[in-house]
């Protein structure tokens, strides 16, 4: 079980917010993240990058490569089979497409790295709860790195890149030198399991969207996710919102 993860002061108070009837709920918008593996000495690495403290959605936090999908990311294109992955991501063809073509814009835009469809693996998928102003429909992909090809710093939405051990991560957000969302702490926790890249499963799967939960105990309010016996569905007033 992923451990609860306290939020950080902002999304705090934004749950208490919602709780108390103060905004309604925004839609979803559909994204894409890719998660760049690699072996290390210490197991399996991630490339991470810190973003920007004032950017509007998970500002200062650590995270991966990815955005929301663009208008032009649902145009029809040779190079992705939107029948075969409307199959693998359990949706329209339409949509897959949009979630394929954002991952490799997206990693291309951010990392300069130049990936096709084939190098992606479906992982995750995470919805953002409804307690916030911002929310993504987002699908992540495992993707190793081209051996002829390095992730770089080429979006300028980062204040640092790094390549770091799944397990060193999880150290740094539990002692709170780093702070990221609920999805990029449970891949990491998922990711240490594993030895190596080449343990990580590559094989068709059921994928079931996750939403994280939240409790607030007074000096705190904490993400639980659906395998916590304390998880109150999307939010503790649900039956209550519009």
């Amino acid at each position: 079980m992923i451990p609860a993860q306290r939020l950080p002061a902002g999304a705090a108070a934004e749950a208490r917010a919602f709780a108390a009837g103060s905004h309604h709920v925004a839609p979803a918008r559909p994204a894409s993240t890719v998660v760049l593996v690699r072996d290390g000495d210490a197991g399996i690495e991630v490339y991470v990058h810190q973003r920007h403290p004032g950017m509007a959605f998970a500002g200062g936090m650590v995270a991966f490569p990815g955005g929301s999908v663009d208008p032009a990311d649902l145009e029809p294109t040779g190079a992705v089979d939107a029948r075969i992955w409307a199959q693998r991501l359990g949706t329209t063809e339409t949509a897959a497409l949009g979630f394929v073509r954002a991952a490799l814009r997206e990693t291309e835009e951010e990392t300069g790295l130049r990936l096709d469809a084939a190098d992606l693996v479906p992982w995750a998928h995470w919805i953002t709860p409804r307690f916030q102003p911002r929310r993504f429909d987002t699908w992540f992909f495992l993707a190793r790195v081209p051996a002829e090809q390095q992730p770089q710093d080429v979006s300028g939405e980062a204040t640092a890149v790094a390549w770091v051990a799944a397990r060193t991560a999880i150290d740094k957000a539990a002692t709170d030198e780093w702070t990221m969302l609920p999805p990029t702490r449970a891949i990491f926790e998922e990711l240490s399991a594993f030895a190596s890249v080449d343990d990580l499963p590559t094989d068709e799967r059921a994928i079931e969207a996750i939403t994280p939960g939240w409790l607030d105990l007074g000096d705190s309010v904490i993400a639980l996710l659906p395998d916590d016996p304390r998880y109150p569905g999307d939010d503790p007033g649900e039956s209550e919102r519009p």
